[in-house]
């Protein structure tokens, strides 16, 4: 049997407060005689309260009085609380009211303005020729376009030739399982599907189609098991199903080399095709058109391709030919003597003659790939030339005075020491051998040349190792630069040493009365290094080179700092380590970017 438990009986508010004011009496009579031998503690006596008061502990419960005091307040805020709400409800559906008239104001307002516009006097065939335009120039989607308004929806879409580019892949077993699709590529509608390619076609009616076949080629990956010849065939079915003898624009096919064409276009119609580029020999497919097409604008294709096509070439604008001539050399000479309306054009292959010579007067773009160091074409009109010979060597001096843009693979720089280009704008410079042959490149073309005659505004060095203080006296030599890129090439703190401002004196004579007296005054000037240089991108991304970190931010920051004090600031100094991020020195951080 359990023990009955004790019952103790409840105290009352004042037997609490009682024992609460002897517990504390005893506490300072307790302190008070064990300390009152020294004066530090008779001053914490003195401190201490003399008198304890219930209130110090407890807090004083209402009087009658205040509860109906309280009571009355309450009721009286709660009313004023429901009509505050009351008011509120009632003027929120006033604002409500007043917001939705005025939005239907603005709309009206917005539409009656959008009625008298610019835009709306232009006819819809006008219009559909802007769209048309803007799409091929620029490698848009006419999907963009659509989503505007109502009316470039409706221009867009009753607009066949929008629509007409397509372009056919196949996936591979990898890319099957992945959900995200490419829609657009380069402006062409992406189909690699029959459902995809059906409704594609639907847009297009009967107007010609700009066709890209693109199957298991691409740089990454070329491994043909993983793609389907026979897929690439059906969807080309689909075309000749769902277009009665498909009429074609442009033909670009990019396949690997189990991919043969053969019978798959036997029912198309090339008698409106303008352009070709193919990237391997299709004999069949181009004796076909040959047979058919009328004259070309555009050909690239293998060297045989190209004659095969050769009396389809009369008013060609755009050439190039790919890959060795051989023993087609001399006939390859001949096409380009006879093609004087050439505007753009591309040599592949080391088989021209070193006495070949020919004039295009039309020609602006220019692009000779391993080619011996010969100018086969005199080109007055040039603009735009990238070159790679095979091997360098001294030529007779060139003279373009409407070149733009030049892009130069090489090392000893021989061959570019005979280019006199005044209105050159961006320099695009690839090395191709060690540091030591780039660097005595650089002094043959900018250092030991007395008349350095390539001064452009943009500087791109590309993959290259150089001489950092020579490269810093390049970079004095051209006296137009304003932008250096440094793309996959070692930058190290010499070259922001060797362009820091200085200040250097200079001094002056000036005579007095007494002609036989000379009187030299001091002058502090300031002496800067590419001194229109304002922006310097470096992205040593791929470089495996070891790298003082710590010591370039410094010269970069000091370089940026001691600009800033010569008066010629800097807009940009952005650099990139290997793997790294950016990191800008004249703004914040940037993120990544393409240069």
């Amino acid at each position: 049997m359990s023990r009955p438990r004790r019952v103790t009986a409840p105290k009352s508010y004042a037997d609490i407060v009682s024992s609460d004011k002897e517990e504390v009496s005893d506490a300072f009579e307790g302190t008070e005689s064990e300390n009152s031998d020294t004066s530090a503690d008779e001053a914490d006596l003195e401190s201490l309260p003399t008198s304890y008061e219930p209130s110090d502990k407890f807090i004083p419960l209402p009087t009658p009085a205040q509860i109906a005091e309280a009571k009355k307040f309450i009721a009286e805020q709660t009313n004023n609380c429901a009509s505050i709400r009351a008011e509120y409800a009632k003027q929120k559906k006033v604002l409500i009211q007043i917001r939705d008239r005025l939005e239907a104001s603005e709309k009206l307002l917005l539409e009656r303005q959008a009625s008298i516009s610019p835009i709306r006097r232009v006819p819809q065939e006008v219009l559909s020729m802007i769209f048309l335009i803007h799409t091929i120039e620029h490698s848009q989607s006419t999907w963009t376009l659509m989503h505007v308004c109502r009316t470039w929806r409706l221009a867009a879409l009753t607009t066949p030739s929008l629509w007409t580019r397509i372009k056919l892949i196949t996936v591979s077993r990898k890319e099957k399982k992945s959900k995200s699709r490419l829609r657009v590529s380069e402006g062409y509608e992406v189909c690699s599907k029959s459902s995809q390619l059906i409704r594609a076609l639907q847009r297009v009616g009967s107007a010609p189609l700009d066709l890209w076949i693109l199957m298991g080629y691409n740089e990454w990956n070329r491994d043909s098991s993983l793609y389907s010849d026979e897929e690439m065939r059906n969807l080309i079915a689909v075309v000749k199903r769902q277009l009665l003898r498909p009429r074609l624009r442009s033909l670009r096919i990019q396949t690997a080399e189990y991919f043969r064409p053969d019978d798959a276009f036997d029912e198309f119609d090339f008698r409106s095709l303008k352009e070709i580029e193919v990237n391997r020999v299709f004999p069949e497919l181009f004796k076909r058109i040959a047979q058919e097409v009328g004259d070309l604008r555009s050909l690239i294709g293998p060297c045989s391709e190209v004659l095969s096509l050769k009396d389809k070439l009369s008013h060609v604008e755009e050439l190039s030919i790919v890959g060795e001539y051989g023993s087609d050399a001399q006939s390859v000479q001949s096409l380009l003597s006879t093609s004087h309306s050439l505007t753009a054009l591309t040599i592949h292959g080391s088989n021209l003659n070193k006495s070949f010579k020919t004039t295009m007067t039309r020609l602006e773009r220019l692009e000779l790939w391993n080619v011996p160091p010969v100018w086969p074409i005199v080109c007055p009109n040039l603009t735009h030339l990238t070159i790679k010979p095979y091997m360098e060597s001294d030529y007779e001096d060139l003279y373009l005075p409407h070149l733009v843009y030049l892009s130069y693979t090489g090392s000893s720089g021989k061959f570019l020491t005979c280019f006199n280009v005044p209105a050159l704008h961006t320099l695009k410079l690839k090395a191709a051998g060690g540091k030591g042959e780039v660097t005595t490149g650089m002094r043959r073309v900018w250092i030991k040349n007395w008349n350095p005659t390539i001064n452009p505004v943009v500087f791109k060095l590309i993959d290259s190792t150089v001489n950092s203080k020579i490269l810093a006296k390049v970079l004095q030599e051209m006296t137009n630069c304003e932008e250096l890129y440094m793309i996959r090439t070692m930058i190290n703190s010499d070259l922001f040493n060797s362009l820091l401002p200085e200040k250097r004196v200079t001094t002056s004579k000036t005579k007095k009365t007494t002609k036989s007296a000379q009187n030299a005054k001091s002058k502090e000037t300031w002496w800067i290094p590419a001194r229109k240089l304002r922006m310097f991108v470096g992205d040593m991304n791929g470089c495996k080179a070891r790298l003082n970190e710590e010591d370039l931010w410094m010269a970069a920051s000091n370089f940026v700092a001691m600009r800033e004090a010569a008066s010629v600031p800097l807009e940009e100094v952005s650099l990139r380590l290997d793997r790294g991020g950016w990191k800008d020195f004249v703004k914040d951080d940037i993120e990544d970017r393409d240069i």
